[in-house]
């Protein structure tokens, strides 16, 4: 009797998709911040495992392959292979490539059958023109006499786990961001958070042909600015202005009214140019504690503008709330645009 099997259903398994398209999220993140400063675009094709970057003299063209277990060669060869093709399709006359990457967590991406010595760690990427002779031919072989070698790089990362633990080598990158643009490295998993809701919007139920990302530098930066101007100021700032007991209730009752007048372009830039105005005229060692000073100096000028308010004490505390919210949030968005060349 002839044996009878269930109809298999074609390969278009979501979560086998989604974790294809996570680590190359992951990787165009890396990607991007290691060029943080030069980058003006990110475009991300899940269909092909297409990477590429936007800089002022060229672009960056990447592969992303990924493996789920730990310590698996069984698909380098071939992954090596798929992405050293694609890449070759990238360099054309009218594509200016300024590097071509490949990028994967296969501890050894040249070979399937043995781990290579020189690939003996993760979170390292690798010129073409320092391979071992052995690994260069492999390469060569795979590719044509018109393929830019000088130009392509091997990166090999860490990219294991469950959820978001998975994402902890591509959170170091993030981490030196927010250190650099906000001072405060703890910011690291908020901006992961924003970042991975941005990339990954409506994608992880979706087969790998249409996941696709492509954005312009400000609106990939945005959440980080998002970062800065979410909290107010505070409560150790906020004590440096008033004397109102209740911190948490002018922080949290009041804080559309905050934000409210910090957005508003009139309010914001007449307080802001004539704080800078009076700043500028000061040496460079009495600024430390001017901000407290005018703000506790002129915030009567800008009390009009919260008259809804009927309690003269809280009104006094909201005010210099967001006199103050404004001078530190100018602050932070500076080093944000200094960090990240935000024009």
């Amino acid at each position: 009797m002839k044996k009878t099997t269930k109809n298999k259903m074609p390969d278009r398994n979501a979560s086998a998709s989604a974790n294809g398209w996570a680590f190359q999220v992951g990787a165009g993140i890396k990607l991007m911040l290691e060029n943080v400063k030069a980058f003006t675009a990110l475009k991300m094709e899940g269909k092909n495992d297409d990477i590429e970057i936007t800089l002022p003299e060229g672009k960056i063209y990447a592969q992303a392959k990924s493996v789920t277990v730990m310590g698996n060669q069984n698909t380098a060869a071939e992954n090596l292979k798929n992405s050293l093709a694609t890449l070759s399709d990238d360099v054309t006359e009218d594509s200016n490539p300024v590097k071509l990457i490949y990028i994967t967590n296969i501890l050894n991406p040249i070979s399937s059958a043995k781990a290579s010595p020189f690939y003996d760690r993760y979170d390292t990427s690798y010129d073409y023109s320092i391979l071992p002779d052995e690994d260069k031919q492999k390469i060569k072989d795979l590719v044509g006499d018109d393929f830019p070698l000088e130009l392509l790089q091997i990166h090999v990362v860490k990219f294991f786990g469950e959820g978001k633990n998975k994402f902890d080598s591509i959170k170091e990158y993030i981490r030196k961001l927010v250190k650099d643009a906000l001072g405060d490295s703890s910011l690291c998993e908020d901006l992961f958070d924003k970042w991975y809701r941005l990339f990954s919007l409506n994608c992880t139920d979706k087969p790998k042909e249409v996941m696709s990302f492509d954005m312009k530098k400000k609106e990939i930066m945005y959440p980080v600015i998002v970062l800065a101007i979410e909290p107010p100021i505070s409560i150790d700032e906020f004590q440096q202005v008033s004397d109102y007991d209740d911190y948490d209730e002018i922080a949290t009752q009041y804080r559309d009214l905050i934000n409210q007048r910090t957005l508003e372009y009139d309010f914001s830039s007449a307080f802001l140019g004539e704080y800078m105005s009076k700043k500028s005229m000061l040496r460079a060692g009495s600024r430390s504690q001017f901000k407290y000073d005018f703000v506790n100096k002129n915030w009567q000028e800008y009390e009009e503008s919260f008259n809804q308010i009927n309690d003269p004490e809280i009104r006094e505390a909201v005010v210099k709330m967001t006199l103050l919210t404004l001078i530190v949030r100018a602050s932070k968005l500076e080093k944000i645009r200094t960090a990240a060349n935000i024009i």
